[in-house]
């Protein structure tokens, strides 16, 4: 009889208390426990720990807890850094601080990695978000090329309680993304060019350029709600402003894919148009302002290697 799977779940978090205990209690409410929960934690104050250790005790079946407390971590990039190289199991599944699993998520984890071994990472759906028809359709229309995505519908097959289906996906959402270990023998964390808002999918695209196509995906499955927190998020004008920023990097990233110009062109046509609507509907020209000047920002950038 093959030996199973080990699993490691890493939550990096900041300053987000509250969030963060309703997360690690949807962790140990689990049919299926992890092998390790590694937080890293950056905030101010360590007082998080005490709270998290007690609600262990609460329960029969529960992981092997790793707490590292390190303000000193610079960004989310690191502290996944940080995480990945103090597991010690075969599967890394990162979530965020924010987030309340299915019941079945780390079930399902286990078994998507046991019984498809040509998978190298996937990621989950958020089944409590929903972006509407004319936001689906301009996302579709302008996100093309270097930056398709397959994951704005994907929450539209989920099947929570099921077996789901695997949609094939270049872009993985890093805070409910699971990955092979040996992944991270051969694909670094780019800690270097500051990403946050697309540090995800600037790290799965490098791992489908090493690895190929068939290896990563989107599973319908492993859901989980995202109760996106307020604490620490960018605000309409800085928000936009980072989101530019890095489109631009990401792009000159790749820049030398085939048609990447022409996609990159064609997404700020519609991050533009998107920012104007964003402004006049908010009654704020945050988001407009964001848009120029992290788009001049980003544009003058250089690249860290």
């Amino acid at each position: 009889m093959a030996k199973e799977l080990s699993v490691s779940v890493i939550i990096p978090t900041k300053n987000r208390p509250a969030d963060l205990i309703l997360a690690v209690t949807s962790i140990l409410k689990q049919k299926k426990a992890p092998n390790e929960l590694i937080i890293v934690d950056q905030s101010d104050i360590n007082e998080s720990y005490d709270v998290v250790k007690s609600l262990f005790s609460t329960y029969r079946m529960v992981p092997k807890l790793l707490y590292v407390y390190e303000p000193g971590i610079c960004g989310l990039v690191e502290a996944k850094q940080k995480g990945v190289s103090v597991s010690k199991c075969e599967i890394i599944s990162f979530l965020e601080d924010d987030i309340v699993l299915h019941h079945h998520y780390i079930e399902n984890v286990f078994e998507l990695f046991e019984k498809k071994v040509n998978i190298m990472g996937c990621c989950g759906v958020m089944s409590n978000q929903h972006s509407g028809y004319i936001y689906e359709t301009l996302f579709a229309l302008f996100h093309r090329g270097i930056f398709f995505d397959a994951r704005l519908n994907a929450g539209k097959s989920k099947d929570c309680g099921g077996d789901g289906v695997l949609i094939p996906s270049r872009f993985l959402s890093g805070g409910i993304s699971s990955y092979r270990r040996l992944v991270f023998d051969d694909v670094e964390f780019d800690t270097k060019n500051d990403f946050h808002m697309l540090e995800d999918i600037d790290f799965s695209t490098r791992a489908v350029d090493f690895f190929g196509e068939d290896f990563f995906f989107i599973a319908s499955n492993m859901c989980l709600e995202h109760n996106m927190s307020e604490i620490n998020r960018d605000r309409l004008r800085s928000r936009w402003q980072r989101k530019l920023i890095e489109y631009a990097v990401f792009y000159k990233k790749n820049s030398y894919k085939r048609s990447s110009l022409i996609n990159f062109i064609w997404l700020l046509i519609g991050l533009f148009w998107e920012s104007v609507a964003s402004s006049l509907l908010k009654r704020n020209v945050g988001p407009l302002l964001g848009t120029i000047v992290g788009l001049y920002v980003g544009i003058r950038k250089k690249l860290v290697s």
